[in-house]
């Protein structure tokens, strides 16, 4: 029996630093970030990973998520970097050197310029390119490397690109969504084949640890912001079958629904996908839940909607007066977390945590939301879900995104100016949690008694 995986997670642009070949840079430099910020150096990872991975074991973990940085492999068309695949096959190493398990993850939402520039995920053309990247990485660290997630949150990237606004290329476009939405999928298949095909001989100290293919899919707990009107409850069924179900459906072979009605086109099907599972697993990334309304409307308990375009006809209320916030506003909301759990549990498929946090500078709730959230998966494991793994986000604090340094995610603190890191109190509690079940499942009553200790 496998041994339950408690990881953190990373991703490439968010902690490398100096990405300087991709879209983000380029849109940074735009002045697009809060506060004028870009990610810059940012935790300097490139330079500071063994450090960064001594952190890791520091913490008791047994696995780590990470991102491989296309633009970094693949600057411009064609031509690849053999500098920056020898650091992913280093950082691999380092990674068996401390005993914890890889989960590379292939795409986490930045693309190379010259891709961008094309049309990124939009063009034709794009999942071919993405699979001769993949067969790069794949020939240079395949053989070590068990666990993979060809996407993360490709529901995201696509709503932040072309209706949200908050990903370049920022551009109010639903068809967009639908073109992207079918050339990721694409993306993804053929990414999922190519692991399986090419990776045949094991190498390493986790050879024997089977290869599994997922994605890391973002679930969000919607409700409507009005219980009893109509309109909000359809919009709400519509956005949970389109932003939660359309890429599980997708991805186990079942009808493709890229789209809304009435607000995104509907993109013609897949046919490399359908009638068959082109994943091992689902990734859950969970961190909220939110509320959905047909605009326009008043909302006195929460004024702060979503960065929706104005020509988009719904908005998202991330809390509801009298719930406990993180520092981004986003209501804490563990119950939603086992929901998703359930819910996924019917396409038939392991499960693993992918990404679960909070944005807490002070570190005065994530030692709760830690506990809490964890019960949920204690608790579903119990009631028969095959859940195999929790990676909390982050092991490190990081450039998040557009909403630049501001947001404190992680189990380790850094700080910018030194670049020095310091495990929080949370971090410290999360490896006596881990301690204490010996690379078991997480069980309700262990949970119980260390929060009891804690005195949370």
């Amino acid at each position: 029996m496998t041994a339950f995986l408690w990881g953190a997670a990373t991703s490439s642009h968010q902690i490398e630093g100096n990405n300087i070949h991709n879209d983000w840079w380029d849109w940074e430099s735009q002045g697009n970030i809060e506060g004028g910020e870009g990610s810059g150096l940012t935790c300097d990872h490139w330079n500071r990973f063994a450090e960064d991975l001594d952190l890791a074991r520091d913490l008791g973990l047994n696995s780590y998520r990470f991102s491989v940085e296309w633009s970094r492999i693949e600057p411009e068309c064609g031509r690849w970097n053999k500098e920056a695949l020898d650091w992913y096959e280093n950082l691999i190493g380092e990674c068996e050197k401390r005993n914890l398990i890889p989960m590379l993850t292939l795409h986490h939402f930045t693309t190379p310029l010259w891709f961008a520039r094309e049309g990124g995920f939009t063009t034709e053309k794009s999942a071919n390119w993405f699979a001769g990247y993949v067969k790069r990485v794949v020939e240079r660290v395949g053989k070590r490397v068990p666990l993979w997630c060809t996407l993360n949150e490709p529901n995201t990237l696509v709503v932040g690109q072309y209706i949200a606004s908050y990903m370049p290329p920022a551009t109010y476009s639903p068809r967009s969504v639908s073109k992207a939405s079918r050339n990721l999928l694409r993306a993804h298949v053929q990414a999922y084949d190519i692991i399986h095909s090419k990776i045949q001989k094991r190498e390493g100290p986790f050879r024997d640890h089977p290869i599994a293919v997922g994605i890391a899919h973002n679930m969000i707990d919607f409700h409507p912001l009005r219980t009893l009107h109509p309109i909000d409850r359809m919009v709400t069924s519509l956005f949970r079958r389109f932003y939660n179900r359309s890429w599980p459906d997708a991805v186990t072979g079942n009808e493709q629904h890229f789209g809304v009605l009435g607000i995104i086109p509907m993109a013609a099907q897949v046919p490399q996908a359908r009638g068959r599972k082109t994943v091992d697993f689902l990734g859950v990334n969970y961190y909220t839940r939110v509320f959905v309304a047909c605009r326009p409307f008043n909302h006195g308990d929460s004024p702060d909607l979503f960065p929706t375009a104005s020509s988009s006809p719904v908005g998202i209320v991330f809390s509801k007066k009298g719930d406990r916030l993180s520092d981004l506003g986003w209501a804490i909301h563990p119950t939603g977390l086992g929901d998703m759990c359930h819910f996924l549990k019917g396409y038939g498929v392991p499960l693993y945590i992918t990404e679960n946090g909070i944005a807490d500078h002070d570190d005065d709730l994530r030692p709760d939301y830690l506990f809490s959230h964890l019960t949920q998966v204690a608790q579903a494991i119990t009631e028969g879900i095959d859940l195999r793994g929790y990676f909390h986000w982050s092991l490190l604090d990081n450039f998040e995104w557009v909403k630049g340094f501001g947001p404190r995610f992680g189990l380790c603190a850094v700080d910018y100016k030194t670049q020095k890191r310091s495990i929080r109190r949370s971090g410290q509690l999360y490896r006596e949690i881990i301690a204490a079940h010996g690379y078991s499942a997480p069980s309700v009553s262990t949970l119980e008694t260390l929060c009891n200790q804690e005195s949370l």
